[in-house]
């Protein structure tokens, strides 16, 4: 089975501080399985609606995936990139952008995993 490298970020102005995370999860992976892990290491709630959408930026967005799609059904992709929006009062929006490097799934690891960390989880509720 193939793995997926993919990386996990907020559409960032200069002046904000980069948040990014790199992961791999296998390539039947759901986007429901991705966004449940997605809050697990953003540390959120998972107390809001969300939807996936692919779009060639974020403000063209081309209608909501369903949450039982594989991810192995989106990509590859050309031209347009895969968004998640948790939080339609908050409008917390990552992107997802799936690397082209192929990798073969190890029986020793467990996934998915996170391979790199960059910049520390924004507060969902700040005070």
């Amino acid at each position: 089975m193939e793995i997926f490298t993919l990386e996990i970020s907020f559409p960032y102005d200069s002046e904000e501080e980069h948040w990014i995370r790199v992961i791999e999860v296998k390539e039947d992976f759901t986007l429901c399985q991705l966004h449940d892990y997605i809050q697990e290491i953003v540390a959120f709630d998972n107390d809001h609606l969300y939807e996936f959408y692919i779009g060639k930026n974020t403000r063209n967005k081309s209608g909501a995936i369903s949450e039982h799609t594989n991810l192995n059904e989106i990509y590859p992709m050309t031209g347009v990139k895969l968004y998640y929006l948790f939080d339609y009062g908050d409008n917390w929006l990552f992107q997802i952008k799936k690397s082209r490097k192929r990798v073969v799934e190890d029986v020793k690891v467990k996934y998915p995993r996170i391979v790199k960390s960059i910049g520390v989880n924004p507060e969902q509720y700040p005070e």
